[in-house]
């Protein structure tokens, strides 16, 4: 078990543990539980540093493995300057059946063996570390676990802790999601099945986890109410949140990049900032499909080529997709040698194929980027939003068809790569698709218009963490919530 003491002075007004009229003078201790994959650890990282800023104890559980991942990939602000203990669990035991990181498959399965083994084979440790913790803290616990881990229900309820469900997707998803067919067939507006967004293995796994939701008191979202206030309406509406309160808590990013102080890098090589430091205002293309999900090669070919020939500047971290025992930093160059031999030289001064892990946010806030050609991930979609960012959407899998929907056919935020025409199967993007998205997102008057709108979601985005905001509101509420539920 590792803690990092608190040596930071907090951002706070009222202490938790004085909340309500609480005179014990016991602070309020928030275990924070994600699924160890990047986007879901780094929402609920950003998410601990926000209520400990708050003057939250908080308590961040995972591997060991996935801490040392999440912390090394930390950018805008140290957390060591925050009340966040690093609790580590043991990696469970993966069998010989752990998958290929770079199988064909657009779903990343190598991952789904290590969520069953940990819902398998981590209960105990989960409940040990859970009797210590309410041990330590005379009770003044609450808990908060991703949507997709809800065995830790379990052990919540065995101790009586209030637990919370953080989504780390987007509100539209629940709305999306009924448009899409069913796994018997059909078909939707958007022309994609749900067979094609989750395999089947990973769809029962996924229905397991909800069926142990019932006793958590409420949904907190990485969302803002100028984002998505009438999908959230919808939800509640139509009950797909149990008739449980929710917390729109958005944008979890540190005010440092709101407030344009984005030099605050990571230590690592910069070779990518140094380039875009040379480049033209808005020039440049940001291409990167995330931490768990690879191309094939004959798509990674495609796209250098689609790339090559829309004449745009354009930055593109190519790699391959983390591991389920480890992150995968040192194999980045297996990935780049899928491209044709001299690429690189051939576009010198126009493109850089970044070979390290890139700092997107300062990458998305650079105002040398211009466009971010994104897989969709919730994770980025919200960083490009926060930094106002226009998007070209290439949806790979799960609940990226829909945030894809929401960017382009809701908010106007972006463009989509190509109109997919098989509901059930992943499908080739061709080099001239690409070169024809790219230009019209970086080049032509509908993607300027993009472009504008994704500045003005920027300016709610910012408006709605400040002092006052929807967010900021919302939040406020929830810790108020935490401490009322120990007198339910």
């Amino acid at each position: 078990m590792i803690q990092i003491p608190f040596i930071g002075k907090p951002c706070i007004e009222t202490a938790l543990g004085m909340m309500s009229g609480d005179t014990s003078g016991s602070k309020m201790r928030v275990v924070v539980v994600p699924l160890p994959a990047q986007g879901h650890l780094n929402q609920l990282l950003h998410f601990s540093r926000v209520i400990a800023q708050r003057g939250a104890t908080v308590s961040f559980v995972a591997t060991s493995t996935h801490i040392h991942q999440v912390r090394s990939r930390v950018e805008g602000w140290e957390f060591h300057k925050f009340d966040i203990h690093f609790e580590e669990l043991p990696m469970p035991h993966l069998s010989g059946e752990e998958l290929d990181a770079q199988s064909c498959h657009t779903f990343p399965i190598h991952l789904i063996p290590l969520f069953e083994a940990m819902e398998d084979q981590l209960g105990s440790h989960v409940d040990q570390l859970l009797r210590a913790i309410c041990s330590e803290n005379n009770n003044r616990v609450v808990i908060v676990y991703d949507s997709t881990m809800g065995w830790i229900q379990t052990a919540a309820t065995k101790y009586s802790i209030p637990a919370y469900i953080f989504r780390p997707i987007s509100a539209y998803y629940k709305i999306w999601s009924k448009r899409v067919s069913n796994e018997t067939g059909g078909s939707s507006p958007f022309n994609i099945s749900l067979k094609r967004c989750y395999p089947e293995r990973l769809i029962k796994y996924l229905r397991r986890q909800r069926s142990l939701l019932g006793p958590a008191k409420g949904y907190i979202i990485n969302t803002f109410s100028a984002l998505e206030s009438e999908f959230i309406r919808q939800g509640r509406e139509e009950l797909a949140y149990g008739g449980k309160p929710v917390w729109s808590v958005g944008s979890l990013l540190p005010r440092a990049f709101f407030n344009d102080e984005r030099r605050l890098r990571l230590q690592v090589d910069t070779e990518c900032m140094r380039w875009l430091d040379r480049q033209a205002p808005a020039s440049v293309l940001y291409v990167s499909f995330g931490s768990i999900s690879s191309l094939s090669v004959t798509q990674i070919r495609e796209l250098a080529d689609g790339l090559e020939r829309s004449g745009q500047h354009f930055m593109w971290v190519l790699r391959i997709s983390d591991g389920a025992h480890s992150s995968t930093e040192a194999q980045f160059d297996s990935a780049c040698k899928f491209l044709e031999q001299g690429y690189g030289r051939r576009l010198e001064g126009r493109g850089l194929i970044v070979r390290n892990w890139a700092p997107q946010l300062d990458i998305l806030f650079h105002k040398s980027t211009g466009g971010f050609l994104t897989h969709c991930g919730w994770n980025s979609t919200v960083e490009s939003i926060s930094a106002g960012v226009g998007m070209l959407t290439w949806p790979l899998h799960c609940d990226q068809f829909a945030n894809s929907a929401l960017i382009t056919r809701e908010l106007k935020a972006g463009v989509e790569v190509k109109e997919w025409e098989n509901a059930e199967e992943n499908e080739m993007v061709s080099a001239e698709e690409v070169e024809k998205a790219v230009k019209r997102l970086m080049t032509s008057e509908e993607g300027l218009q993009v472009r504008k709108r994704a500045q003005e979601l920027r300016g709610s985005a910012r408006k709605a963490v400040c002092d006052g905001g929807s967010s900021w509101k919302d939040m406020d509420s929830l810790l108020h919530h935490f401490s009322q539920s120990f007198s339910d």
